[in-house]
C-alpha cells in the first residue's frame, strides 16, 4: 500500500516539474520579452497623492488640489 501512495506523489511530483520547466518558464519568459516599458514623457508626472498624470511645471494637481513640491516639477 505504501509503494502505490509513493509511486503516485512521484509521479506527480514529476509531472508537476515538466508542465512547469517545459511550459511555465518559457511562456513567462515570452510574456517578459513582450512587454515594453513606454519611455517616460519628461513633460508630466504622477501626482503623489492621486497618482493622476499632470504637467511637469504645475504647482498644483488638477484632480485632487494638492501643492505639488518644486522638486517634484523637475522629473
Amino acid at each position: 500500500m505504501y509503494g502505490h501512495f509513493l509511486n503516485q506523489v512521484i509521479s506527480f511530483v514529476m509531472i508537476a516539474a515538466v508542465i512547469f520547466f517545459f511550459v511555465v518558464l518559457p511562456v513567462n519568459a515570452l510574456i517578459a520579452r513582450s512587454r515594453k516599458e513606454e519611455p517616460s514623457d519628461p513633460t508630466v508626472r504622477k501626482c503623489p497623492e492621486c497618482l493622476s498624470e499632470v504637467p511637469a511645471e504645475a504647482t498644483r494637481c488638477a484632480y485632487c488640489a494638492i501643492v505639488l513640491k518644486p522638486e517634484l516639477a523637475t522629473a
